[in-house]
């Protein structure tokens, strides 16, 4: 219904924004991180609007993909509009989407109202739809790993990228200065399992 709002800010609270648009103040929640940012001459904010039988309660975020997030936290059972604010207010989407990603639940129970279940529920909702609302972000590779990569994926053996790229990524971490010949035997490792 209403993609984005810009205009003005007129005022300026913790988690929420005021835009002055034709002569009307519309008041927006937005995570505490856009309203510190948002410029006082003119602000765009991508908007959710919830329609309650008591309320209209208009959400407000930076970005397409906070809103996204925000929308795909929705469709979580029993995770009301605030609890799915609170969380992209507190994690950025590529935040809580590596949290999704690598089944980090205390990253989820760090949020005010997230408990053990809840993080839970979150991860088994998301991890299907995950690629739709936030893509994985692709880490340019450095030289080194490059060589390790194309090894990895040669006819002689044979791992498809997204395998090869999983091992470099638990590379970069474990052993990031290592010469390629190592790579390539702890990448041989991580791939076999042991």
């Amino acid at each position: 219904m209403l993609e984005y709002l810009e205009g003005p800010v007129v005022e300026r609270g913790e988690e929420f924004l005021v835009l002055g648009l034709g002569g009307v103040g519309i008041r927006v929640t937005v995570p505490s991180r856009t309203a510190e940012a948002a410029e006082p001459a003119l602000t765009r904010l991508y908007t959710h609007l919830i329609v309650r039988e008591d309320a209209l309660e208009l959400y407000g975020f930076a970005t397409r993909e906070e809103r996204e997030m925000f929308a795909g936290l929705l469709s979580v059972p029993q995770l009301g509009p605030r609890l799915a604010f609170r969380l992209v207010a507190a994690l950025p989407p590529e935040e809580l989407a590596a949290a999704v990603r690598n089944g980090d639940l205390s990253a989820l129970e760090q949020v005010k109202g997230i408990g053990r279940r809840t993080a839970q529920r979150v991860m088994v909702e998301l991890a299907g739809r995950l690629s739709k609302i936030a893509p994985p972000v692709i880490t340019p590779l450095g030289e080194k790993e490059q060589v390790v990569l194309r090894a990895l994926t040669s006819k002689a053996l044979g791992f498809s990228e997204s395998e090869a790229r999983k091992a470099l990524d638990r590379l970069r971490r474990e052993c990031p200065d290592a010469p390629v010949e190592e790579m390539i035997r702890r990448a041989l490792a991580i791939l076999s399992g042991s």
